[in-house]
């Protein structure tokens, strides 16, 4: 139960209010009914440099700590995609840099909101270094990861159809994730869609994917239900999108 952001073409310059604007999310973000205010059991960016890969994470409240985040993104200045992570945590005592998304393997990164209740039935399969104190994000990520496709999309989806098939019980798959080259953004939800929110928008020549609309000069339209995209971070003046 968290919050997403993922941007591409991303420019501190042009960026800097969405990103803040997001962090904000961390007391005022929507939450599940009955639920109490706050996305305060961690958070995580990514971005990518040269074509590598640098996460940063941590299990304290991006509150506390949203000068770090404005700090590398400002000393990075641009990058083809980044990830911010707000985490609301579905498991009680894991409030901890380990478990704070995004999760990361060979220059992919990954972050999702919802929960995979019956996870440790997709461990078998999994052929990637896995912790034995994995959680139902960390198992899904490595879950595609040890396909044997190169199409990175077509795995992860067909992960998606591995946890439908098999009526696991779930109740969100949105996701993002990136290799650097593409940004991936994925909706699906059994339950609570006002929560389960994905928006995506196009200012200039970026895309932004949000779990809500963090900036009224941008126009937001909300992702459909099992809707996928795979945004490439192009040249400028381009974003193509694989629906």
């Amino acid at each position: 139960m968290c919050r997403l952001l993922g941007i591409t073409n991303f420019e501190y310059s042009r960026h800097r209010k969405i990103v803040e604007n997001f962090c904000g999310l961390a007391r005022t973000g929507t939450v599940m009914t009955g639920d109490p205010p706050g996305h305060v059991d961690g958070w995580g960016l990514a971005f990518y440099q040269g074509g590598e890969l640098t996460v940063h994470k941590s299990g304290a409240n991006l509150l506390e700590e949203t000068d770090k985040v404005i700090g590398m993104l400002s000393a990075t200045g641009s990058s083809p995609v980044v990830i911010l992570h707000l985490r609301k945590s579905a498991w009680a005592d894991t409030a901890s840099t380990r478990h704070a998304h995004p999760f990361h393997y060979n220059n992919v990164a990954f972050c999702h909101n919802g929960v995979v209740y019956d996870y440790k039935a997709l461990i078998p399969a999994i052929t990637t270094p896995l912790g034995e104190d994995a959680l139902d994000t960390e198992v899904f990520f490595h879950h595609f990861m040890s396909a044997e496709s190169d199409d990175l999309g077509q795995a992860f989806l067909d992960t998606v159809s591995i946890i439908k098939q098999r009526e696991y019980k779930y109740s969100a798959l949105n996701c993002l994730f990136s290799d650097g080259v593409k940004l991936f953004a994925y909706r699906d939800y059994t339950k609570e869609p006002d929560y389960y929110s994905l928006y995506k928008a196009f200012p200039e020549n970026s895309c932004v994917i949000s779990s809500e609309p963090i900036d009224e000069n941008v126009q937001w339209e909300m992702m459909r239900k099992e809707e996928f995209l795979a945004i490439e971070a192009s040249a400028p003046g381009s974003n193509r999108v694989r629906p």
